[in-house]
């Protein structure tokens, strides 16, 4: 059955954890498993249905990405490993998440949470306008850009110091010079190769070495390497935090995260506290880059190596006991036991250095935020 088909039957059902086991063998994105033989097949598809009956009614029926994730990890007793998949626009799959979309963002937010542990399994370049996977690397001329380029062997003529291309050189006769139109007979004597160039057959410009391009196989999009950003992708073990999500009944405690997955979290929460109990002021400040949608947009490698760069002055411009966060392109930092005026002070310092340190204008500005409830704070921290 074709997946088209195949697809209209899921949606039909509308069960995103129901086991699908082919007989024979099958590439389907929407099968669990390839198993030889009807027995083997109804073997794997009673195990998943008996790890099902586990999940207490509200997570089996629930309609929350994140519980199907879990869910299905669970009932197929497996990780969340990727594999290459050319017929993906990411090209890379979760064979076991399914019929799930934006599996990678929510894998993340359960990471964040707690609930998933995750190790690196590879770094994917991606284009910049559909942001598929699939890009055809090449060699091409610096001038057009074209891949219809060819390598010639440079000749240097001794007596006269001319050097060209060696098509230059060729006569029916052999090796001529075209300069001084003195025969080649002997290389190392007459004349040597001390390397080559590369020649674009459409417009014929020359250079010593061909540039490198990405060209989209899915849009089309030519990009340079500096305009080409590079996407990481994690495999996922659960934790027992996770486990205890999906198996412990809703109405019970939520279990929680483990705090390292979120430390700042946690000191701001400490900052709060302290400021209840004993007056003690502590600042929340939002930095943002005006010129990052521009930078980005042209020059993506640009933009990642600059923002480490700024993180690199964070930590050594703020003291040892702040704290700080990216959040969407810019950061929060958090500055315990510090004033309003205190904390201007700081973001002036932070803007001299990076200032001194970055080649580009990232525009760069500051807002302190206002100490609110924990709740709030923590919302806007989130």
């Amino acid at each position: 059955m074709p997946d088209h088909a195949l697809r209209l039957i899921l949606n039909n059902i509308k069960d995103p954890l129901i086991p699908i086991v082919s007989f024979a063998r099958n590439e389907s994105v929407y099968i669990d498993a390839t198993e030889e033989g009807e027995r083997s097949a109804w073997n794997k598809i009673q195990s998943i249905c008996e790890r099902l009956e586990e999940l207490p009614p509200a997570i089996r029926h629930s309609v929350q990405s994140e519980d199907i994730l879990l869910s299905r990890m669970y009932s197929r007793n497996e990780n969340l490993n990727p594999v290459y998949d050319s017929r993906s626009q990411d090209f890379i799959r979760y064979p076991v998440a399914g019929r799930l979309e934006n599996i990678s963002e929510t894998a993340t937010t359960l990471f964040e949470k707690g609930y998933l542990l995750r190790s690196f399994f590879d770094r994917i370049h991606v284009c910049p306008q559909c942001r598929s996977g699939h890009l055809s690397v090449r060699e091409e001329c610096h001038a057009c850009m074209s891949a219809n380029i060819s390598e010639e062997i440079v000749v240097h003529h001794f007596q006269c110091a001319y050097e060209a291309p060696e098509s230059r050189f060729k006569t029916e006769a052999g090796l001529e010079c075209p300069k001084c139109a003195r025969k080649l007979r002997h290389i190392g004597l007459d004349y040597d190769k001390p390397g080559s160039i590369t020649h674009c057959n459409d417009c014929g410009s020359i250079n010593d070495k061909p540039s490198v391009g990405f060209k989209c196989i899915n849009c089309g999009t030519h990009s340079r390497p500096d305009q080409v950003p590079a996407r990481t992708w994690y495999a996922y073990n659960m934790t027992a935090a996770g486990l205890r999500r999906i198996l412990e009944e809703r109405e019970a405690p939520a279990a929680s995260p483990d705090p390292r997955s979120d430390s700042f979290r946690v000191l701001l929460d400490y900052a709060q506290r302290e400021q209840r109990e004993f007056g003690s002021l502590y600042q929340l400040v939002r930095v943002t880059f005006a010129n990052r949608p521009q930078l980005e947009a042209e020059n993506a490698r640009l933009w990642e190596q600059s923002l480490l760069l700024v993180i690199d002055v964070l930590q050594s411009t703020l003291r040892e006991v702040d704290a700080f966060r990216e959040e969407d392109g810019g950061f929060l930092i958090l500055m315990p036991r510090t004033d309003a005026a205190g904390a201007h002070r700081t973001m002036a310092r932070l803007a001299a250095r990076l200032e001194a340190v970055l080649k580009v204008e990232l525009g760069f500005s500051h807002s302190l935020l206002q100490a609110s409830p924990t709740r709030s704070a923590d919302e806007r921290a989130a």
